[in-house]
């Protein structure tokens, strides 16, 4: 414990100066962008997403059995899609959503339906591939800050965007053959 120390110290008076050496090579205040989560928030996302998940089947009398849920978490909003049998469980899963820790707002866009069929969410999985390589080859497009999820042929379309970002999502999600419906489920910022 105590070689540790030595270099404890070393690492905080590094870490101490850093604000005074980017002071003083930059000529303005540093701005912050809106649209950028932190690894932070990240890790937030993936552990709302495993809690909520895990709650679901977890669920006394494994209510959700026969459901087919994707729970999605960016930012802290949460999409709830997929198909479940009733619409008590529809609340149900929107309620174990709500409860989860850093959990902003919840979209339920569950359907009451039998699960899809292995080949349905194939064609998700490829649909959502599809249009995340075309936002990825786009100069410009903030593919970092937008996240695709494709749920029986709908598209959901969540992230850190600007109202003319979201149009330009959109209008690329458009042009991808086999979408049945576009869902956005953004966050604004300016």
């Amino acid at each position: 414990m105590r070689a540790l120390l030595p270099i404890l110290v070393c690492t905080l008076a590094l870490i101490s100066g850093c604000a005074s050496t980017i002071s003083a090579v930059r000529e303005g205040p540093i701005e912050g962008n809106q649209g950028t989560r932190s690894i932070g928030a990240w890790v937030d996302d993936q552990g709302i997403e495993t809690v909520i998940s895990v709650n679901l089947k977890k669920a006394p009398g494994e209510p959700f059995k026969g459901s087919h849920i994707v729970v999605t978490s960016f930012n802290g909003y949460i999409l709830l899609a997929g198909q479940v049998t009733s619409e008590d469980l529809k609340a149900q899963t929107e309620q174990i959503a709500r409860e989860a820790k850093k959990a902003r707002k919840v979209y339920n866009e569950l359907e009451i339906a039998g699960p899809t069929t292995a080949l349905v969410r194939t064609g998700d999985s490829w649909l959502t591939t599809k249009i995340k390589a075309t936002m990825t080859a786009i100069e410009g497009f903030p593919v970092t800050r937008v996240k695709v999820v494709t749920e029986n042929g709908t598209v959901y379309l969540m992230g850190l965007v600007t109202p003319r970002e979201a149009e330009w999502a959109v209008s690329i999600v458009k042009e991808s053959y086999g979408v049945q419906k576009i869902v956005k489920v953004f966050e604004y910022i300016r």
